[in-house]
């Protein structure tokens, strides 16, 4: 893990939101996969428009509180661009044991829906310049592919060594897509 952001302090924001799902707050795994596509995209989408849907309503008790799950949530943000960046992102996921001792089941729907939500924040135009790519559509077709299970098949799916294939296509499609949108990206005005 980069050193923006060690262990503890992600365990406290992931405790904050998880006790905050009430409020409408993402669990880690979604609010990582949901900022990745905030970052990825064609436009700069400011913390004002995305730190409400990461939080929530979530309700703090006190203001020094309400700093540090800021400062914790762009430490966040900040992290994974350097992952992003530095080509060393690996998407959060939860993970099933039961049935699989030698090799838990990851189980990648909460990073993908959260992806999904980042890049609808861009428009569809930016979904559908990506489709217009051959290549560029191929990396959204693991993501896609999640999304598309049925209830009964999410800890159980169709085909166990085709999902695992899946999951480990995520980090890379994650970077490419990435990648494709850096040279592409509207800058804000003033900056170069």
């Amino acid at each position: 893990m980069n050193q923006m952001m060690n262990e503890e302090q992600l365990q406290r924001l992931e405790s904050f939101l998880l006790s905050h799902l009430e409020n409408g707050a993402m669990p880690l795994d979604v609010a990582q996969g949901y900022l990745t596509a905030i970052l990825s995209g064609p436009r700069l989408i400011v913390p004002g428009q995305w730190l409400p849907q990461v939080l929530g309503e979530a309700q703090f008790s006190s203001e020094k509180e309400a700093r540090e799950i800021m400062e914790l949530t762009m430490s966040l943000y900040n992290l994974i661009l350097a992952e992003l960046e530095n080509r060393e992102y690996a998407p959060m996921m939860l993970s099933m044991e039961e049935g699989y001792e030698n090799a838990p089941l990851p189980l990648p729907y909460g990073w993908c829906e959260g992806y999904i939500m980042g890049w609808n924040q861009h428009g569809e135009s930016a979904l559908d310049d990506m489709a217009g790519d051959e290549e560029v559509a191929q990396r959204l077709a693991p993501v896609a592919a999640f999304l598309m299970y049925e209830e009964d098949q999410l800890l159980n799916p169709p085909n166990e060594d085709e999902h695992r294939l899946a999951v480990d296509q995520l980090a890379e499609s994650a970077m490419a897509l990435y990648q494709w949108w850096k040279p592409r990206r509207i800058l804000p005005e003033g900056n170069a």
